[in-house]
C-alpha cells in the first residue's frame, strides 16, 4: 500500500500505532485513513499527516548538528475519512493545514523552539482579534509528551475546554482529571439508586462497569438541588488505556462477540490470546457492600447473566476511592482548590506538539552530535511540563533528532471565524482577515471625493500614516443601498459612505460594526486619527 500527498513509502515502514495498526491485512488499517484504488486495483491511502515523510526527509538532509536547529513549514491539504462531516468547513475530510516541523539537537534546545512557538500561536491569536483559549491537551495519535491546544469558544465547538476563573488553568476535558483521595470516603449504606455505564477495550476481551449514583446534590441554589450525573469516560480511559469509547454499545458488543468466539460446549474461549474479564469500579458515593456482587449492579437482565457466564471468576473490584462524574460548572478546580470551573464549548484552531524522538527513534533518524553532548535518561522540558526519554542510538556519536510539530487548521480556522463572529447582516471578518480593511461607498456625484478620501487612506503620508488597505466600490451599476448590504454580506471590518451629509456637509459617515460603530460623522481631516486610533481593537 502506497502513502499519497508526500513521498511514497511502504505502509510497513510506518510507525504511528494510533494511526494504523501494524498489520499485514489491509482491513486493519484504521478507518479514519483515507483508502482508495486505482484502475489496476493497487491500494493506496492519502496522507493524513506527514511526521514521517518529513523525518525521513530530515534524515537523508542533515548528518551534524551544525545544520540544527532545522525549521520546516508545510501548507498543505490532508484527508482523513471522516464518520460525520459537518457545518462546512469546521469537520471535513479535505482539508487544508499550516504546519511546522522542527528539529533540534537536545531537549533543551527542543523547549526553547517549542516555547517559541507557542509564543508566535499567541501573537496570531492575539493579532486576529478574536477570543481564544489555550488548554494543555492529549498528544493523541500523533504522540508526544506534551501539546496544547488553541480554541475558540463558540456553541457549535465540539470540544469542552474546562477553565478556571480563579487561576490560569485550562484544559481540554480529555486531559481534565479529578484525583482519587483518601479524602473521598465511602458511604455505610447506600441511601439512592445507582446506575451502570459500560466500557470496552479495543480488542473486546476488557469489559469495566463503572457504577455511579442516579443523583448527586449540586451546590447551586438554596437548598441544594440534585442532579444526574454524567460520567466521565477521559478519566475511565487513563486508567484502562485499551478502552475503546467509540463503541456505542459495549455491552451487547462484548456479549455478541464472544458468544461468538467461545465454544458451544464450554465457557472457555477458544482464542487464547485473549480472555474475557470485567472490572467493576465503583464512584465513592456509591456504596460497595450495599450492592450483591453476582446482581452487576441494577443491570439484573439478561445481557449481563451472559457476562456472568462469559467471565466466569476473573472478574475483579476497584478499590481506589475516585470521583467517576464529569467535570460541571462550579466545580472545585484541580489546580488552586477553589470552586471556579467554567466548561465552555470550543473549536481546535491549532495545535502544538513537542514529539522528543517519538518518530526519530522508531525510524532511527540520527545525526552526529557535538564532542560536548551527553545522553541522559530524563530531560525536563518548557518548564517541567513535561519529561522526555533520552536514549543513545547504537551508533556512537550519534543521537536522535528532537522533535516538535505545530499546526493551524487554515481552512477550519476561517469557517470557525466566519460561523462565529456573523450577525444578521453578514460576515464580521476580524481586520486581518478581511478581504479588504476598509471599503469606501460614495454617491455618484461624490465619485470624485470618494478617491480623494482612498488616496487619504491607501497612501503613506509624511507624518508616519501606515497605509490602509482599503478597496473603493465604483460599480457605475448598483445603487448606494444595494453597495451598503454587500458590504454588509462580505464583511469589511470599516465602511465609509459618502453619501447626502458628505455632499452638505463635507462629512463621512463612518461604520465600524464589531464595534458597534454605524454612521459616525467624521471630517476628512479627522478621518486618519478616527480610523488609525481604533484599527487595534479590530
Amino acid at each position: 500500500m502506497t502513502i499519497l500527498g508526500a513521498s511514497k513509502v511502504s505502509l510497513s515502514s510506518i510507525s504511528t500505532p494510533a494511526l494504523w495498526k501494524r498489520s499485514s491485512r489491509y482491513n486493519d488499517v484504521n478507518p479514519e485513513l483515507f483508502q482508495l484504488r486505482d484502475r489496476k486495483g493497487a491500494r493506496y491511502l492519502l496522507s493524513p499527516t506527514h511526521e514521517e515523510e518529513i523525518t525521513t526527509l530530515v534524515e537523508n538532509v542533515v548528518t551534524s548538528y551544525k545544520q540544527l536547529p532545522l525549521l520546516l513549514y508545510q501548507i498543505s491539504r490532508k484527508y482523513r475519512d471522516e464518520p460525520r462531516p459537518r457545518q462546512g468547513l469546521l469537520r471535513t475530510r479535505e482539508f487544508l493545514m499550516k504546519d511546522l516541523y522542527t528539529f533540534d539537537a537536545t531537549p533543551q534546545d527542543a523547549g526553547e523552539t517549542y516555547n517559541k512557538a507557542r509564543m508566535a500561536y499567541k501573537n496570531f491569536f492575539d493579532e486576529l482579534q478574536i477570543p481564544y483559549l489555550v488548554a494543555e491537551a492529549d498528544s493523541g495519535a500523533i504522540g508526544g509528551d506534551l501539546s496544547h491546544e488553541y480554541h475558540f469558544p463558540t456553541p457549535s465547538g465540539e470540544d469542552t475546554i474546562l477553565s478556571c476563573d480563579s487561576c490560569s488553568y485550562a484544559v481540554n476535558e480529555e486531559l481534565a482529571r479529578k484525583s482519587a483521595s483518601a479524602d473521598l470516603e465511602r458511604p455505610t449504606t447506600d441511601r439512592t439508586s445507582y446506575k451502570s455505564w459500560f466500557g470496552l477495550s479495543k480488542d473486546r476481551s476488557h469489559l469495566v462497569e463503572a457504577i455511579l449514583p442516579q443523583n448527586i446534590e449540586v451546590c447551586e441554589g438554596a437548598p441544594p438541588q440534585q442532579k444526574a450525573p454524567e460520567i466521565n469516560p477521559y478519566l475511565l480511559r487513563t486508567l484502562y488505556p485499551e478502552l475503546d469509547l467509540g463503541i456505542e454499545d459495549p455491552l451487547r458488543t462484548f456479549t455478541e462477540y464472544w458468544t461468538a468466539h467461545q465454544s458451544p460446549t464450554t465457557s472457555q474461549a477458544t482464542d487464547s490470546a485473549t480472555i474475557p474479564q470485567l472490572t467493576r469500579i465503583y464512584d465513592y458515593r456509591v456504596s460497595q457492600a450495599s450492592v450483591d456482587a453476582g446482581s452487576f449492579g441494577n443491570n439484573e437482565n439478561a445481557a449481563m447473566q451472559r457476562v456472568s457466564e462469559i467471565v466466569g471468576s476473573r472478574r475483579s473490584i476497584s478499590q481506589m476511592s475516585i470521583d467517576l462524574a464529569r467535570f460541571k460548572d462550579g466545580d472545585k478546580c484541580p489546580e488552586c482548590g477553589h470552586h471556579s470551573i467554567k466548561l465552555q464549548q470550543a473549536i481546535e484552531l491549532g495545535h502544538t506538539f513537542y514529539l522528543g524522538d517519538r518518530y526519530s527513534k522508531p525510524m532511527n533518524a540520527t545525526f552526529t552530535t557535538s564532542p560536548s553532548f551527553q545522553h541522559v535518561d530524563v530531560t525536563a522540558v518548557v518548564g517541567g511540563s513535561g519529561k522526555q526519554t533520552q536514549s543513545a542510538p547504537a551508533r556512537k556519536n550519534q543521537a536522535y533528532f528532537q522533535m516538535g510539530c505545530h499546526g493551524i487548521g487554515i481552512s477550519r480556522m476561517i469557517a470557525a471565524v466566519a460561523d462565529s463572529l456573523a450577525d444578521k447582516q453578514g460576515l464580521r471578518w476580524p481586520r486581518v482577515m478581511a478581504p479588504f480593511e476598509a471599503v469606501i461607498l460614495a454617491t455618484d456625484e461624490n465619485q470624485g471625493a470618494a478617491e480623494d478620501v482612498w488616496d487619504l487612506l491607501a497612501r503613506p503620508a509624511a507624518d508616519g500614516w501606515h497605509p490602509l488597505d482599503a478597496v473603493l466600490d465604483d460599480r457605475e451599476d448598483k445603487g448606494l443601498g444595494w453597495k451598503l448590504k454587500d458590504a454588509d454580506l462580505i464583511g469589511f471590518p470599516i465602511v465609509i459612505v459618502l453619501g447626502l451629509r458628505f455632499s452638505r456637509q463635507a462629512l463621512c459617515e463612518v461604520s465600524i460594526p464589531r464595534l458597534g460603530i454605524t454612521l459616525e460623522k467624521v471630517s476628512m481631516d479627522d478621518l486618519r486619527h478616527y480610523i488609525g486610533s481604533r484599527l487595534d481593537k479590530i
